[in-house]
């Protein structure tokens, strides 16, 4: 446990540190009307720092050694384990036969994640410092280093949002159909670019009923039949033959306690919910209301769907990653008016670095079935 806080805090500070002076750089080069170049040395070295430290894990994710046993079969002349999209297929093969080290390949998968946040965000660098804080600490890291594919595709669907706002058509479908290249889901985000770009949740009363209403629901799973005929849509966007167990997992609910993390991810949202007339007018020049919508819509179904099973949770990771940038606009603004907002501020900087050392603590002495504690493959890795 104490190798996985040294490690995590370790990793946080450093794309904390090297965000800040992006951010700098990014202020300087505007007050000497110069365009700042995406490929300066500290955003290649977050990207870098990012790919290593996520490439070395071991059993980091529930899914990893899924990913790991297919990938070792491949290198050792086998065929595939599953098979998955030809985007994902083409970059495994390609490692896995030119013998590179199977660190390597997920460094690689991982540095393109974290690749699409940074690109999406290039203009508003005073972002930098807290996405990677965000990503490390929250929820959204041990889900990146779970579900890899639909995370690569959640985050190139970030990226593509600027395309959405431009109206650039070809842009958006190009975009999405490489992020549909690792996850075949990504498909169903075409259908974002023809929804008009309004603030549908301008009334943060109706917002916070709307959120009391859908938790009240989510613990009532008796509309939850309607799922039934979701079956054949969900085996065609890549949920491995769900149709099939449609029904079994429909009566199969997951129960979601209340717990200290969720509380956190709720307060976070519902703050972020109450500030958000500042935040729009503040960043009226940014993409923020479009990312609070999609953020505000996924925490909605997520209340609704809370207690279903997990297969009908994952898609809503398109929308609940829209919390990363929500919540480091929320801290830029908060820290601007730091006199009148400290405790606030305070308040979301303590729940926002919770969520991943409370994780740590639950999941310590799991054995092989902790997939949260940081381990390094050397350590275990006996090819």
């Amino acid at each position: 446990m104490f190798q996985s806080f040294f490690v995590y805090i370790s990793f946080g500070l450093i794309l904390f540190v090297l965000g800040y002076l992006a951010n700098i750089r990014q202020k300087n080069d505007i007050a000497n009307n110069r365009k700042t170049s995406f490929w300066v040395w500290e955003v290649l070295l977050a990207l870098l720092v990012f790919g290593f430290v996520s490439g070395v894990r071991w059993n980091v994710g529930v899914d990893y050694m899924a990913y790991l046993n297919n990938y070792l079969n491949i290198q050792n002349g086998g065929s595939a384990l599953f098979d998955k999209e030809i985007g994902f297929e083409f970059i495994t093969n390609l490692f896995a036969k030119s013998r590179i080290h199977f660190s390597y390949y997920f460094g690689f998968l991982a540095f393109l994640q974290i690749f699409f946040i940074y690109r999406a965000f290039k203009d508003q660098r005073y972002l930098y410092p807290f996405l990677g804080i965000i990503i490390i600490f929250g929820p959204e890291y041990l889900s990146w280093m779970n579900g890899i594919r639909q995370m690569l595709a959640a985050t190139i669907f970030v990226y593509s949002i600027q395309f959405i706002q431009k109206r650039q058509l070809v842009k958006y479908v190009f975009t999405i159909l490489l992020a549909s290249l690792f996850h075949t889901s990504a498909l169903l985000l075409l259908v974002f670019y023809f929804i008009p770009q309004k603030d549908y949740f301008k009334n943060r009363w109706l917002t916070i009923s709307l959120f009391v209403i859908t938790l009240y629901l989510g613990t009532n799973n008796s509309w939850i039949s309607i799922l039934n005929n979701l079956g054949s849509a969900l085996d065609f966007l890549g949920y491995d033959n769900i149709s099939m167990r449609l029904e079994e997992l429909i009566q199969e609910t997951q129960i979601r306690t209340f717990g200290p993390r969720r509380f956190s991810l709720i307060i976070i949202t519902l703050i972020t919910c109450w500030f958000q007339p500042l935040l729009k007018g503040y960043f009226k020049d940014t993409y923020f209301v479009t990312y609070y919508n999609l953020m505000i819509i996924g925490f909605l179904l997520f209340n609704l769907l809370g207690n279903t099973h997990h297969i009908f949770i994952r898609p809503l990771t398109y929308l609940s990653i829209f919390s990363i940038p929500t919540t480091a606009f929320l801290i830029v603004y908060l820290h601007k008016s730091i006199r009148k907002y400290f405790p606030i501020l305070f308040i979301i900087l303590i729940l926002t670095l919770s969520f991943l050392p409370l994780s740590i603590i639950v999941d310590n002495g799991k054995g092989n079935d902790d997939f949260t504690n940081y381990k390094f493959y050397w350590y275990h890795d006996n090819k």
